[in-house]
């Protein structure tokens, strides 16, 4: 039944105890988790979202205009 929904992959802290959403669970293991099963074990703290990928460069905010300045854009007036 869950087969269809997107798993994402989580990492298990230390806050964590011997089991994680149902399953045995060790700290620093990756566990790939549905949204809703791993809502209450992020709440808790006892999972944390994996890195997207460790091998990608690391980007700057500002990579879609080229800018490396690390100038912010000016934000519009509010309105009232």
């Amino acid at each position: 039944m869950t087969s269809d929904l997107l798993k994402l992959p989580f990492v298990v802290t230390e806050a964590a105890g011997p089991k994680v959403a149902g399953r045995s669970a060790r700290v620093g293991e990756t566990l790939h988790l549905t949204e809703f099963e791993a809502r209450t074990e992020l709440l808790a703290g006892v999972i944390r979202p994996a890195p997207a990928d460790p091998e990608a460069p690391q980007t700057s905010g500002n990579s879609d205009t080229g800018t490396t300045t690390g100038e912010a854009e000016p934000r519009p007036a509010r309105r009232r």
